[in-house]
């Protein structure tokens, strides 16, 4: 796992992207942090979503994040916490 601390004082660890991308640096991605929470990279959207949203802090920011990266993660993390594999996603 790589680390990476950009000297905003929280480092990321690699956790898991989307499995059906080509693997290059550009696809939706979940980072753990040394603080005890995630970091996900996903797709920007405009300012038409955005005004959708329901109390956006002037700090806060939004993207896209497809269900099948949820659903890797989802899978990821229940098998490392709970010892579970899940079977692929119904819905």
């Amino acid at each position: 796992m790589q680390s990476y601390d950009d000297g905003d004082g929280l480092s990321l660890t690699f956790y898991c992207k989307d499995p059906e991308s080509n693997q290059d640096n550009e696809c939706e991605t979940f980072y753990r942090t040394d603080r005890g929470s995630w970091l996900v990279q996903v797709k920007k959207r405009g300012p038409g979503v955005g005004a959708q949203l329901i109390g956006l802090g002037e700090d806060e920011t939004f993207g896209e994040l497809s269900e099948r990266t949820v659903n890797a993660f989802v899978q990821k993390y229940v098998r490392e916490h709970y010892g579970v594999d899940l079977p692929e996603g119904t819905g």
